[in-house]
């Protein structure tokens, strides 16, 4: 559980750095959204769906704008990645929490729902 959380906070920083950079780009254009900032390494698209079989680039249409990605789409995604990350974090800090005592032995919760004997 330990990995899950290093991950999902190591890519909560990559986000959050991102993000930043994307707005202070935006803030030195004077808010102006029609220039994009090509700072974007994560396509975030809109609700349209693509062709299955459409192998190459996606095309401008299938992408948000960038106003869709800076504000509302990206810290999206970032608070999703922190409550996984809080989640994960709080679990790998605080087992004891995940434990129950049944008829005197220990029992242990795995994330999979079944019920472990802890051997202790």
């Amino acid at each position: 559980m330990a990995f899950l959380f290093i991950g999902f906070a190591v890519f909560f920083v990559l986000l959050a750095i991102g993000q930043i950079r994307e707005l202070l780009f935006y803030k030195k254009s004077g808010w102006d959204f029609s220039v994009d900032s090509n700072i974007n390494w994560l396509k975030i698209r809109k609700g349209r769906r693509r062709p299955f079989l459409d192998l190459g680039p996606t095309p401008s249409e299938y992408l948000a704008s960038n106003k869709e990605r800076v504000c509302f789409a990206r810290p999206f995604v970032m608070f999703c990645v922190a409550v996984l990350a809080l989640a994960s974090g709080h679990i790998t800090l605080h087992p004891e929490q995940w434990r129950k005592v049944v008829n005197g032995s220990k029992v242990t919760y795995q994330y999979i729902g079944t019920p472990q004997p802890d051997g202790n």
